[in-house]
């Protein structure tokens, strides 16, 4: 089991009228229950790797109060909850979703399905601004590098300590949440690092915007 809601509750800040965080529940293809080591043809298929329920989490009273309908959720139907640690606002999102629709008015083209418009607008509203923070994935074949990784994007600029940079566990490994860096300087750093220690692994991945998971049975 994977629960980082109380880490993750002590990132959350809340400054301006609207400001949010987005949580998904979302059922991934790789949790589907087996039958005999085969996937239970009533859960397999496209259709269960999308998202069964989203939350706007709109101050740390509400992040607790669905602290328990969540884990239950996730528990019951077998799913993962994310969510994203750059803040979203209510006007930014309802304004990306406006975006959305004046576009397919002024196209003239055939409408698509509105059903993932909420959704895919609060995936772009990003406005953390200089709270911006980004993930790090270091699935299992990076963890024996951990304490590396950190002190490589120590070096990189802006600078930021390594021991500054938090942990979230995930099912495989942990993501560091970090403040944007130099990406080209790391490219250089971990090649370097590799060739050193004679480890034949790719740059671990970098990701400017994921969610990252908050609960997980």
């Amino acid at each position: 089991m994977v629960d980082n809601f109380k880490i993750i509750r002590s990132m959350l800040k809340f400054e301006n009228p609207g400001d949010c965080y987005y949580v998904q529940l979302l059922r991934r293809q790789s949790d589907d229950p087996k039958i005999g080591g085969v996937p239970d043809p009533a859960y397999h298929g496209n259709m269960h790797s999308r998202s069964i329920k989203d939350y706007f989490i709109s101050s740390l009273e509400h992040f607790d109060e669905v602290e328990k309908e969540i884990k239950t959720i996730c528990d019951v139907f077998n799913v993962r909850a994310y969510i994203r640690l750059n803040k979203r606002n209510f006007k930014d999102v309802s304004m990306a979703i406006f975006k959305h629709i004046t576009d397919e008015i002024c196209s003239g083209e055939t409408y698509a399905s509105p059903h993932h418009l909420v959704a895919s607008a609060a995936g772009r509203a990003n406005c953390a601004g200089k709270d911006k923070t980004w993930v790090v994935d270091v699935d299992a074949e990076y963890v024996p590098y951990k304490q590396n990784i950190c002190e490589l994007i120590e070096k990189c600029e802006p600078f930021q300590p390594a021991n500054g940079i938090l942990e979230i566990q995930t099912k495989n490994g942990f993501h560091l949440i970090v403040k944007p860096f130099h990406t080209e300087k790391m490219d250089g750093l971990w090649s370097g690092f590799c060739e050193e220690n004679s480890i034949d692994l790719p740059r671990f991945d970098i990701h400017k915007d994921n969610p990252t998971i908050l609960y997980a049975k």
